[in-house]
């Protein structure tokens, strides 16, 4: 009984992972509002029963990609999440993950404007997002602790760093509208979270 159980497992993750790389997919072309579940079950290769024998609704669908693309960021952008061992080695890591996630931002750009506008008209949306950022924050945290010892401001260095890497992706998703040079904005963001994270404790 027990070595059938490991296989029935596994196709049932694959199962659902399908479901909702196809739900993201879809939400890609079409939009969360205009995508039903039947043509993501479509996408995913399953009929709407076994989309439904998985997930409740749509919106139990939506929520749980969301949660889904989170959890698969780092494989999806082709990068390690964890932090060098050494300070460093951080400016050169910095300027690795701004280059991926700018690949990352302009490769996924409609999916990433679709999530990010349903933040502001969906709560439940805005809530998952805001507990997602929270347990992601706790890891950058940790592991800026460990990268500069027991310092002051952890959390706070760390949400600026990662604001700063954030918004650096949103102002390159637009450089052709203004006409900047990516690579001088990505080595500036560079010095601007290196300067966080050296900054001297007080």
């Amino acid at each position: 009984m027990e070595s059938k159980a490991t296989p029935v497992q596994a196709r049932s993750r694959q199962t659902r992972e399908s479901i909702l790389a196809a739900a993201l997919s879809m939400y890609e072309k079409k939009g969360y509002h205009s995508t039903t579940v039947d043509e993501i079950a479509a996408q995913a290769g399953v009929s709407t029963g076994i989309a439904y024998r998985y997930f409740k609704n749509k919106k139990d669908i939506l929520l749980n990609a969301i949660s889904y693309g989170a959890e698969n960021v780092g494989s999806i952008a082709g990068i390690s999440t964890s932090l060098p061992e050494d300070i460093g080695d951080v400016r050169g890591y910095i300027t690795a993950v701004l280059k991926a996630f700018e690949d990352f931002h302009e490769k996924y750009r409609d999916i990433h404007e679709e999530l990010e506008g349903l933040q502001h008209t969906d709560n439940d949306v805005r809530l998952l997002y805001s507990k997602i950022t929270e347990e992601k924050m706790k890891g950058v945290a940790a592991g800026l602790g460990r990268l500069l010892g027991n310092d002051c401001h952890i959390r706070e260095r760390a949400y600026a760093a990662i604001g700063i890497m954030e918004q650096h992706c949103h102002t390159c998703m637009n450089s052709g509208i203004h006409g900047l040079d990516t690579d001088v904005m990505r080595e500036m963001a560079a010095d601007a979270v290196l300067c966080i994270l050296k900054r001297s404790r007080k």
